[in-house]
């Protein structure tokens, strides 16, 4: 018995340290020769939720459930799996039944929290729950995280800003919630979310969305560049007809808005964390900059080459080329981000 009490010990800090594969290899073997050790299978299930094996999980939990009923932690791996299976009310009556076991237990009111925010309508509940998990363990980082995707998912920006920087005074190595920071840093600032966004990547880098995350903002600054040059050259194609300028101050206000979006976009790059510098170099984001400005270059040309009493059809045409150029952009980035 102490042998396996070994093995389990060595299990569980295999948990912890992400070695799900090993983990799962062991503790197969442990529930092979001891298959009413309830904490083995709860091990089980908790590597393969780790490895996003959520039936396995399941399978795991409702075995250490049917050994120890009136055990909390079985029900509560059961409620994480289902939530992956996307089974909801299983989940929560999973969740249910773990608060009922263990109403001084933060973990059990946590999957309360995380079933009823998984429902998309039981957002009361999910503050309920957080907010009873948050002053049973008022130090731990993850109770002050659920509670920013509370927070989040009630549309409460600034308490759920609030709550994911507490989680990062508790832990500065918490990516999830560096990454919750960038998604609401993203409305007010680009290079703001760029920087989360960056953390978050280098504490966990094993996970990809946050580099795919970096990648969006970088697109959504190159979006904002195009539309800030192609927004000034529409105006100003509408002013050259409206008061029938001249060819050469046609050409001037073009050149007035490619320096415009230029401007913006320079801006914009200094503003950027450097890490995010080389995306901006990258074949696609030339691209699609190269047929922004080739386009306003080559209104230019047009307006100064052909005769005055074209100038209206020049413009119709260099309007069409403008409306078109931001749907290409997006387009492309949509394709490669």
């Amino acid at each position: 018995m102490t042998e396996v009490r070994q093995d389990l010990a060595r299990a569980s800090t295999m948990l912890d340290l992400g070695r799900y594969d090993e983990a799962t290899s062991l503790l197969g073997c442990i529930v092979a020769a001891e298959p009413a050790d309830t904490v083995a299978w709860c091990l089980l299930a908790a590597a393969h939720l780790g490895n996003g094996l959520s039936r396995d999980a399941a399978s795991a939990a409702r075995h250490a459930i049917a050994l120890s009923p009136s055990d909390d932690w079985p029900y509560r791996l059961a409620s994480r799996a289902q939530l992956m299976l996307g089974n909801v009310a299983e989940a929560m009556d999973a969740a249910q039944q773990a608060c009922r076991l263990a109403p001084d237990q933060w973990q059990a009111h946590a999957s309360m929290a995380n079933a009823a925010l998984a429902t998309q309508v039981e957002f009361d509940l999910a503050e309920q729950a957080s907010a009873r998990a948050r002053a049973l363990a008022p130090d731990e980082p993850e109770v002050h995280y659920l509670s920013g995707q509370v927070s989040f998912a009630r549309e409460q920006r600034r308490a759920a800003r609030a709550h994911y920087q507490r989680t990062l005074a508790l832990d500065p190595t918490h990516s999830r919630a560096m990454n919750e920071l960038g998604r609401i840093s993203a409305r007010a600032s680009n290079a703001g979310a760029a920087r989360h966004f960056i953390q978050a990547a280098r504490s966990d880098p094993a996970v990809s969305t946050y580099g795919r995350n970096v990648n969006v903002v970088v697109g959504r600054v190159m979006v904002q560049t195009v539309y800030v040059a192609l927004i000034a050259s529409f105006a100003l194609l509408f002013l050259t007809a409206v008061y029938h300028a001249t060819r050469v101050d046609a050409v001037l206000w073009y050149a007035a808005a490619a320096l415009l979006g230029a401007g913006f976009g320079v801006t914009q790059f200094l503003r950027m964390p450097r890490e995010t510098r080389p995306v901006f170099r990258k074949p696609l984001i030339v691209l699609m900059l190269g047929l922004v400005y080739g386009v306003i270059l080559l209104a230019m040309i047009v307006v100064a080459l052909l005769p005055a009493q074209m100038l209206p059809w020049v413009v119709l045409a260099a309007t069409a080329a403008i409306v078109a150029c931001p749907v290409i952009a997006r387009a492309i980035l949509r394709r490669r981000p």
